[in-house]
């Protein structure tokens, strides 16, 4: 075969698929306008029909909303009507939704059995405008079964959904399920799942921690977090896991994390150990130890972080001077450290002050050389005043 033909044959193909693509554009174009067009239309249509029902929602009503919701243009056309009634009369708009609930409860059979798309939309729709407290059994044992069979986005918007409409208990079940589930679900979205919780939180801390040892320890140390950022969790419990050894490296730096944030005496010296720990395998523990001794100022922690700038692992150094820079210490605080005999901390220490006082320039116009500290910042050896006596 001549190489001309195999050239024109190369030309065509590529033109072919330069008009493929051109036509494909103006074909997904020309569908999203008729889709936005439509779904307008409904909503004006749709908007009219809640205004003459939303007092009392008749069952002729009910059957009309049901066949629009079963379509995704219909979906989206009620989310905006919704939206706009919500912001007009949010007291009018949560009375009609309270009087349709019933129309979910049907529409939970006829989505159980369509796609992952309209799964995860009929959920997200759930989340947002289900108003029947505590929610009915029907929609409760479909959400959880769309976590345990649907998509990643089925399960998401499904556990979102839970997290506005179900108990403490459905909503634990949820997070088992995903936990026994194949496909990996990020920890961190069950974390957030569980902080925008509108039930009973001290219930779910409750069903949360009753099902702790039986979970995997990402998930554990999900929970974790979740309790570290409400503020909730038995501390005692918690410590002890912070104390062992045989725990899981996630699970304890989880710990480690939960006592920084909240601040509480027993806490103290077991993060200083880790803080100090020297093998090199456990820089981890050390390096989050260190930066959660800044919630912990103390003459002993002020030293155990002098010792860290002393560290092999950088990370260590680094996060032990940025907790003595946020405790509002200058360097003339440190003078025995710029003046030691490790050259490692003295340039941990330039490099840390150097780059908070750049940063605070770019903030706020500053100048970047930060001036000594003054009586005022925490006395006249310029410590933080909770380390003049040596406590916390």
């Amino acid at each position: 075969m001549r190489i001309e033909w195999l050239v024109a044959f190369y030309l065509f193909v590529s033109v072919a698929m330069i008009l493929f693509n051109f036509v494909f554009l103006a074909y997904e174009k020309a569908r999203e306008k008729r889709f936005v067009a439509k779904t307008k239309r409904l909503a004006s249509d749709l908007s009219e029909e809640i205004e003459r029902n939303a007092d009392f929602p008749t069952e002729a009503h009910k059957r009309i909303l049901e066949r629009k919701l079963r379509k995704l243009s219909g979906m989206e056309s009620f989310d905006l009507t919704m939206q706009r009634l919500q912001e007009l009369d949010a007291e009018k708009s949560d009375r009609y939704l309270r009087g349709i609930a019933t129309v979910f409860h049907r529409l939970t059979y006829y989505f159980a059995k369509k796609p992952d798309l309209k799964k995860a939309y009929f959920a997200y729709i759930l989340k947002r405008w289900y108003r029947l407290r505590p929610a009915s059994d029907t929609v409760t044992q479909t959400l959880l079964r769309f976590v345990r069979e649907g998509s990643f986005y089925v399960r998401q918007n499904s556990l979102e959904a839970l997290a506005s409409v179900a108990d403490a208990c459905a909503f634990a079940d949820a997070v088992e399920l995903i936990e026994r589930g194949d496909d990996f679900h990020h920890p961190k979205l069950v974390t957030e799942a569980a902080l925008s919780f509108a039930g009973d939180a001290d219930g779910l801390v409750a069903e949360l921690t009753a099902r702790f040892d039986g979970l995997r320890p990402a998930t554990q140390a999900a929970v974790i977090n979740y309790l570290r950022m409400s503020g909730k969790g038995d501390r005692v419990r918690l410590l002890q896991l912070l104390k062992d050894d045989d725990a899981h490296l996630e699970v304890r730096l989880a710990c480690v994390r939960y006592f920084m944030r909240n601040y509480w005496d027993p806490a103290e010296e077991p993060l200083r150990r880790l803080a100090l720990t020297e093998d090199p395998a456990r820089w981890e523990y050390a390096a989050v130890a260190a930066t959660a001794l800044a919630s912990y100022p103390s003459m002993e922690t002020f030293e155990a972080l002098k010792r860290c700038l002393s560290s092999t692992s950088w990370f260590v150094r680094h996060n032990a001077a940025k907790a003595l820079h946020d405790w509002g210490l200058s360097l003339d605080d440190l003078d025995d450290v710029m003046h030691g005999s490790d050259s490692y901390a003295r340039d941990m220490l330039r490099y840390r002050w150097e780059l908070e006082g750049i940063a605070r320039a770019a903030s706020d116009g500053m100048p970047s050389d930060r001036p000594p500290a003054s009586p005022e910042d925490g006395g006249q050896s310029g410590l933080p005043a909770a380390m003049e006596g040596g406590t916390a």
